[in-house]
């Protein structure tokens, strides 16, 4: 698949564009530190709630097939996030798009540790549309907030910080659910949703004054 789109994708250079010294070292850079937060917070509330799933479908007392089609409810509703959310993003622009998922996510969440399996069923997919979907909009906000304007390494950087966190999320929440439950690792993931949102109104006047500067420029 690489090697078709190696062959399809038509070559386009990537030429940075030219900023402002000031605007660069502090504009851009605060911009990018948060939208880095945001991203790897964003993967750890995801990778937290995968974590404790196949338990939580258990105790409604579901069988290797039930946690089985529980985990295939999620993904697609994931795989349909991409494109929703992306839709969302250009319909209510980054920060509201950040925070309409966050605050949705983190509310399918709680209601999953409340809900009977059936209805726990018709929740997972609705789920998996805002926690997976959310990184579309994350995305393709790196390219203006990429630190000097190399969106090479502004990518780079970006994908190692979600990654990371990825990562260790499972054991830091498995930690948490150690010393107390299940559902208190679950609330936990959730309240992580929720600290995006403060994140993301800080990230609002950042993007208010790169798109001035572009502006500007042109």
């Amino acid at each position: 698949m690489a090697i078709a789109l190696l062959a399809l994708i038509p070559y386009q250079a990537s030429i940075a564009p030219v900023k402002h010294p000031s605007t660069v070292n502090t504009t851009t850079a605060r911009g990018f530190g948060l939208l880095l937060a945001i991203g790897a917070l964003d993967t750890a509330t995801r990778m937290g709630y995968l974590l404790f799933l196949p338990f939580l479908l258990h105790t409604r007392g579901g069988t290797q097939a039930v946690v089985g089609l529980g985990l295939a409810l999620l993904f697609i509703g994931g795989a349909l996030g991409k494109a929703t959310c992306g839709w969302l993003g250009q319909r209510l622009g980054v920060v509201w798009g950040v925070i309409l998922t966050e605050a949705a996510t983190a509310l399918l969440m709680a209601a999953t540790l409340m809900l009977p399996l059936l209805p726990m069923f018709a929740v997972l997919p609705l789920l998996g549309i805002v926690l997976n979907g959310t990184s579309s909009i994350l995305y393709g906000t790196v390219p203006s907030l990429a630190p000097r304007g190399d969106i090479g390494h502004g990518f780079a950087v970006f994908y190692t910080g979600v990654i990371g966190a990825g990562g260790l999320a499972p054991i830091a929440y498995g930690a948490i659910a150690d010393h107390s439950s299940r559902a208190i690792g679950i609330l936990t993931a959730a309240l992580t949703a929720v600290l995006i949102v403060p994140l993301a109104l800080a990230l609002r006047p950042v993007l208010k004054g790169e798109r001035g500067v572009l502006v500007k420029q042109n």
